[in-house]
């Protein structure tokens, strides 16, 4: 059985007229999976697909190359599944529109990919002529929401900091934009850690990722070069638009 499924409408549209159809990279480990796909969206016409990938290495190689309109990432891709792949695709191919797609209903992976930066999550239970509409929609500019996530999002919405929304397509991830703000309070690790319910060893991790994305050395210079960020990535950019339940 299909799910229903809200979709509206995003700010973070390629600012390029695009005037040839989009393309679409499929990647999923299993072979059915990518045939059932392809094979959809090839009925549906108007949309190109590129060649699919089996693993994240393949899928950022291939976006790199192709950068695919929207970019389907099955749940489970391995080696780590998808949450790991999404900060590299958006930092790769910043336009590309992620969708995660999984065979069974991953509530809890699905919001974190949301929460990491993709646009929406499909099942692959839907009718293939649905899953090809629901992909052009995405191609299009809209977010794919299943109805049962709409509780938890407004969740997630409600826990934000008051220190403001996450830039769309972001090079820092929405969890290194929390640690960026601690940093700006001068927490130590062992407070960030508190404060964000993650190991230390975790916490340093991050940070040491911070540092490398901003090409800085320091803490300090961290948190100087991050504000820099926000002000260039939220330039020319809208306050989100709330996700509406639909009819």
């Amino acid at each position: 059985m299909s799910t229903r499924t809200i979709h509206h409408r995003t700010t973070n549209q390629d600012p390029t007229t695009r005037t040839e159809p989009p393309r679409v990279l499929i990647a999923d480990q299993d072979g059915l999976a990518r045939r059932m796909l392809h094979n959809a969206l090839h009925d549906a016409g108007a949309i190109l697909t590129v060649p699919a990938a089996t693993n994240a290495r393949e899928a950022l190689q291939l976006t790199r190359y192709y950068h695919p309109t929207i970019l389907i990432i099955d749940t489970a891709l391995p080696p780590n599944g998808c949450l790991e792949l999404i900060p590299k695709i958006h930092h790769a191919a910043p336009h590309t529109r992620i969708l995660t797609i999984s065979a069974g209903e991953d509530d809890e992976t699905a919001l974190a990919a949301l929460h990491a930066g993709a646009i929406g999550y499909i099942s692959k239970d839907q009718d293939p002529p649905a899953l090809a509409h629901l992909i052009t929609l995405a191609a299009n500019g809209e977010a794919i929401i299943p109805r049962r996530l709409a509780t938890s999002l407004l969740g997630l919405l409600q826990a934000l900091p008051d220190t403001g929304w996450r830039p769309i397509n972001s090079r820092l991830t929405t969890r290194e934009w929390q640690i960026v703000e601690l940093l700006t309070e001068h927490r130590t690790t062992q407070e960030i850690a508190e404060r964000l319910v993650l190991s230390p060893s975790t916490i340093y991790s991050h940070v040491k990722n911070i540092l490398r994305k901003l090409e800085v050395h320091t803490r300090q210079d961290a948190v100087t070069t991050a504000k820099q960020l926000r002000h260039q990535e939220t330039e020319g950019t809208t306050t989100p638009t709330p996700i509406h339940p639909g009819k």
